[in-house]
């Protein structure tokens, strides 16, 4: 069976009459996206995906590579991304997902192909498969419902309140720059730093860190990153295989189930949305000679142009550069039919782990 034919019988499986239906009181349609290698599949069992713009939240990251991968430490935010084959892998692809899914969401599960080791946890894990953490405490996350994170909510800069501020510096002021005595401090004096509202993101912010935050002197990739989630907002999804609507699901006890898929090569992609940007500053990326996707030249006007250029020392002054829905659009737009300037459609596999239920359908 060929791949298109399994995401034909898919989606007959999911939609059709003998399938398990979401609780129609809270059912709603959902479209999702996700960027993978292409052997790994179209339907996200144990993956998490976004909205366009949550999905171009991560996806924009990729641009800034070649300047966080320099050098890169085998440590730290850089050896995070730079050994994720969700943006390095040579055959990457990036698939629409139609769902149906139940409203009632739970905390977002952070799933990661292994390469090895869990990037969280630091278990080890099957190479080639997706493993899921869950971003609160393990009782916090209900694999059987769709999991839900807000990109503003969670990944734009966090903002100290000023009497934790003061009480961070009373208490470990002295040791701030110590990359072990700062954390040790704050622990000892969790209790007092609680009483003033003061939360583990203070404590991360406050104390030294092999994840670089932005500022005046700070590299200029790190407070693009930091910046590009305040541009582009949106929502991740985490759909865990245990949620997955099957044959045998009874109505109410499943949370999402897919309806259609449209994949496409993220090369085609990213030339559209790598167009648009150019064609925002062409005054920029003249001087910077032909295109060349890993240069400093180019790369900085990428961003002047989508961020504008305060966003290169700070990750609090307001944003200028292109409005976000142009180069939402520009992404949208990728997965149109070719006549309507979409790309090619590809066939891949239906998933890394192939749900039993099409193999009981003839």
């Amino acid at each position: 069976m060929s791949a298109l034919s399994a995401l034909a019988l898919l989606s007959a499986v999911f939609v059709g009459p003998s399938a398990a239906q979401i609780d129609p009181a809270h059912a709603q349609s959902l479209t999702a996206y996700h960027l993978n290698p292409a052997k790994v599949g179209a339907v996200p069992i144990n993956m998490d995906t976004g909205d366009a713009l949550g999905d171009l939240y991560f996806y924009l990251g990729q641009f800034l590579l070649p300047l966080e991968c320099a050098n890169a430490s085998r440590e730290g935010r850089a050896h995070f991304d730079c050994d994720n084959p969700e943006r390095v892998d040579p055959n990457l692809v990036v698939t629409k997902v139609d769902m149906q899914v139940d409203s009632r969401t739970t905390t977002y599960s952070a799933c990661n192909l292994c390469n090895g080791t869990d990037p969280f946890s630091g278990s080890p894990c099957k190479v080639g498969t997706y493993i899921c953490d869950c971003f609160g405490h393990n009782s916090s996350c209900d694999r059987t419902k769709l999991g839900k994170e807000s990109i503003k909510g969670h990944f734009t800069p966090h903002i100290t309140k000023p009497k934790c501020a003061s009480a961070l510096q009373k208490f470990c002021g002295s040791v701030k720059t110590d990359m072990k005595a700062c954390p040790y401090c704050s622990y000892r004096h969790m209790k007092d730093l609680k009483e003033v509202s003061c939360t583990q993101e203070d404590l991360w912010d406050f104390c030294p860190s092999k994840w670089p935050h932005c500022s005046a002197t700070s590299s200029e990739w790190v407070c693009w990153s930091e910046n590009i989630p305040r541009k582009t907002g949106g929502y991740w999804y985490s759909t865990l295989k245990e949620g997955l609507c099957n044959k045998s699901s009874t109505t109410g006890s499943c949370s999402w189930k897919v309806e259609s898929t449209r994949t496409v090569k993220d090369k085609c992609l990213k030339e559209k949305l790598v167009t648009r940007v150019e064609s925002a500053s062409p005054g920029c990326f003249g001087p910077c000679g032909p295109r060349n996707t890993t240069s400093s030249c180019w790369i900085g006007c990428f961003f002047d142009a989508l961020l504008g250029p305060e966003a290169r020392h700070s990750d609090s002054a307001p944003l200028s550069g292109m409005p976000v829905a142009e180069i939402e659009k520009a992404w949208t737009d990728a997965f149109l039919p070719e006549e309507q300037g979409g790309c090619p459609v590809q066939d891949i596999p239906e998933s890394w782990d192939t749900p039993p239920l099409t193999m009981m359908v003839v």
